[in-house]
């Protein structure tokens, strides 16, 4: 009868671990989408801001002496 209880001892711990390994595996696939989630938001934002930085960049390539005027109360003290 020992050899019994001890195999279901066994089986019931291995179930256990199994149980345990289960939840951890779903609870990291939880977190590896909400930051890809997160990679992808940064990545849209960071490709707006390089089509902002062209902009502006070809905007002073564009821009002449005439362009930048200081304001009128600049001159006035």
């Amino acid at each position: 009868m020992s050899t019994t209880n001890s195999i279901e001892e066994r089986i019931e711990s291995l179930e256990t671990a199994l149980a345990l390994q289960d939840q951890n595996v779903e609870e990291l696939n939880k977190f590896i989408i909400a930051q890809q989630k997160q990679i992808g938001d940064l990545e849209k934002k960071l490709d707006l801001m390089v089509r902002q930085m062209k902009d502006l960049k070809e905007a002073v390539d564009y821009a002449t002496p005439q362009d930048d005027v200081p304001p009128p109360h600049y001159g006035q003290v």
